[in-house]
């Protein structure tokens, strides 16, 4: 008897002819392209996810430092990748106590075109005369200083000093400079003390200036009100923060016209050292910038959203020296002016002219044609912000910290008596993905910043202390201290202390 044929697994003889139906092969698991594509997930997550969400930790923790709010009625709702200005406001903020060592020393209106690189700077003298609002007439100078001290009077309770005091010059600045007829504003602010400001230049590691002539000035100002010589040899110079603190602020040897031009070569030098970091530089830069700039810097620029992230890279990006443009309003540039005492009072005229000049350099102001791309690209904007929210809570849950114990309300409290403090550290937090409810206050003044976890969430409390120190306590907060939230965090005066 004939063996019987032999038959394969499928049930077809040797030799035979089958048809198969079109999409018939299906991957099975555990086949080696189906491990492949296990490996690019990976992959994306190694080498995606997890340094944007690192960049996104990093920022907050930034942005708890530095970051102010802008309580401008008005505020512009600004599209930074279409451009932006900010207000340079250089403070002698002395830390004796002296109400006349808060003023505005230092105004340097800057206009950033990101696609470009260019970058268009525009001083304003200090005694430019000019109306400031619940003050009356002045010198631009000052509006700093009111805004400092009246901030309940100007905006709100809940408003700091520093906050009222950049937002008062923001104000006082676009209402000379008319930006609004031109298609601009003043987008946000950023306020420096001279600390700050040689600490951030030793940070980069010093700049390069090349003085046109030189200088000596033999009474320059001191810490402690008193004065000493100086001296600033013409030629290109390797400046440290101390050196370059000093060419900027010294103007005996001339005039607060020439401080002006001085003050833009050190801007100009600081943003070329920073287009020259390595990578390496700038991520030591990126997580030493708290202990540099935090107490000595307050900026409103939204540091950690997704569209000025994006216009920051491409400005450094593009960024090129030969594409700052100076502008300085002086007797050179604005030929019509008269001096009242020690007040300058500019033509209108020509101010108008200069600020065209300078808005123009960089070409950034979007016209009423443009209306429909700028609305594209702000909901492409919030798209990507959307997006990257919720990316950030994916890889939290992805990581353990929602799958187990369910992502957790948190809400932060003020026992420390300092204006907005609860409110920085919810945006500090909600900025790395925790869910927060509206900030509050408790009642008195707190010694111990403590974090309650009440329904049980110890990983992400745990978590939330390698963000900001305080001591964890499993169950609920005293009776007076009211909330609906899975974690309360109450801010105690210690969380100030260093």
């Amino acid at each position: 008897m004939a063996p019987p044929p032999e038959r394969l697994r499928d049930g077809a003889t040797p030799g035979s002819t089958q048809i198969l139906p079109r999409n018939a092969y299906k991957f099975r698991p555990g086949t080696g392209r189906r491990r492949r594509s296990s490996w690019w997930l990976f992959f994306v997550i190694a080498f995606l996810v997890v340094p944007a969400v690192a960049v996104s930790y990093q920022l907050g923790i930034i942005w708890a430092a530095i970051g102010a709010n802008d309580p401008r009625v008005d505020r512009p709702a600004t599209v930074p990748t279409n451009g932006y200005t900010v207000l340079l406001v250089g403070v002698d903020d002395r830390s004796d106590g002296r109400t006349d060592g808060i003023r505005s020393d230092t105004l340097i209106l800057a206009r950033i075109n990101p696609t470009t690189g260019a970058i268009g700077l525009l001083s304003i003298p200090r005694d430019t005369r000019v109306e400031v609002r619940g003050r009356g007439t002045s010198k631009i100078n000052a509006a700093y200083a009111y805004g400092y001290l009246h901030p309940q009077d100007l905006y709100a309770d809940n408003v700091s000093q520093q906050e009222s005091g950049m937002a008062l010059a923001a104000e006082t600045v676009e209402w000379f400079t008319n930006m609004g007829s031109y298609g601009a504003r003043i987008d946000y602010t950023m306020q420096i003390n001279f600390d700050g400001f040689a600490d951030l230049i030793d940070a980069i590691g010093g700049v390069t200036i090349t003085v046109p002539k030189t200088i000596v000035d033999t009474a320059y100002p001191t810490a402690d009100y008193g004065t000493m010589r100086v001296e600033f040899q013409q030629g290109e110079q390797r400046m440290d923060g101390t050196r370059a603190l000093m060419y900027a602020r010294t103007r005996h040897p001339d005039s607060d016209f020439g401080r002006n031009q001085r003050q833009q070569l050190v801007v100009a030098a600081i943003v070329t050292r920073l287009g020259q970091l390595r990578a390496t530089e700038i991520g030591r830069l990126a997580l030493d910038a708290p202990q540099i700039l935090g107490g000595t810097l307050k900026t409103t620029i939204p540091m950690t959203n997704p569209r000025m992230v994006l216009a920051t890279a491409a400005t450094m990006l593009n960024l090129d020296a030969s594409k700052i443009a100076s502008f300085r309003i002086a007797p050179q540039t604005v030929k019509r002016y008269t001096s009242d005492g020690t007040d300058l009072v500019w033509d209108q005229a020509g101010i108008a002219d200069l600020t065209t000049q300078w808005i123009a350099s960089t070409g950034t102001v979007v016209s009423t044609n443009d209306a429909l791309v700028t609305d594209r690209i702000t909901a492409l904007g919030t798209w990507v912000q959307t997006s990257w929210q919720q990316l950030v809570g994916w890889f939290r849950t992805t990581t353990g910290l929602g799958t187990q114990e369910g992502l957790a309300r948190i809400q932060v409290l003020n026992g420390a008596r300092v204006a907005g403090l609860a409110r920085r550290v919810t945006q500090q937090l909600n900025a790395v993905g925790f869910t927060l409810d509206a900030p509050g206050d408790v009642s008195g003044t707190i010694a111990e910043t403590i974090i309650y976890d009440i329904t049980n969430h110890p990983v992400q409390a745990a978590q939330i202390t390698k963000i900001i120190k305080g001591r964890v306590v499993q169950g609920k907060p005293p009776m007076d201290i009211q909330s609906n939230a899975d974690i309360i965090i109450v801010l105690g005066t210690d969380f100030m202390t260093p």
